[in-house]
Formats: structure tokens, sequence, C-alpha cells
């Protein structure tokens, strides 16, 4: 009856340890998604300003844009393009600029 137990407490504690360890990645990567994030929260292309949509077609004439992202507060862009499978991100600043981001 001791061994029934001491196994049953085992397991117990096998799975406790198991869904910590698991909850605790998650958050990890919820985590990180958000920093990466940065304020920025994803647009469609068609959801933006004509003048905004004229600019980036102009400014990335030759690219095919990705991902359009519009900063929260500031109403920033940051602008995912790739051109010959080679991927590149522009974040506008204060000035209107685009400036790659490294």
């Amino acid at each position: 009856m001791k061994k029934i137990i001491f196994l049953i407490a085992v397991i117990s504690a096998m799975a406790l340890t198991s869904f910590t360890f698991t909850v605790q990645a998650n958050y990890s990567a919820f985590n990180k998604a958000e920093f990466a994030n940065n304020g920025y929260d994803q647009v469609d292309f068609k959801d933006l300003p004509a003048i905004a949509q004229e600019i980036l077609l102009r400014e990335y004439d030759g690219f095919e844009i990705k991902t359009v992202f519009q900063n929260e507060k500031t109403k920033l862009l940051k602008v995912v393009v790739e051109e010959e499978k080679d991927q590149k991100t522009f974040i506008q600043n204060e000035e209107g600029m685009f400036v790659e981001q490294k």
C-alpha cells in the first residue's frame, strides 16, 4: 500500500512540474512577441490612407511589401519588404523618412 501511495505522489509531482514548465515556456514566448511588437500593430495596406499608400508604393517600387505596422501613439509606420528572398524592415522617423532597421 505504501508503494502505491508513493507512486501516486511521484506521478502527481511529475505532472505538476511538467505543467509548470509548459506554462513558463508559453509565457516566455508571449513576452518575446510583446517586446518584438514595440508598440506597433499590424495594419492592412488597403486600410491605410491613400496618401500613405502612394508614399509606400513610390518608396518601395521594385520591392514586395510583405507587412505594414503602425505605431499606436505616433502613427508612424514600420514596413517589411522583400526583394529576391531578402527581407528588410524599415521604420519611419519623425521627419517622414524610412530608415532601415538593423
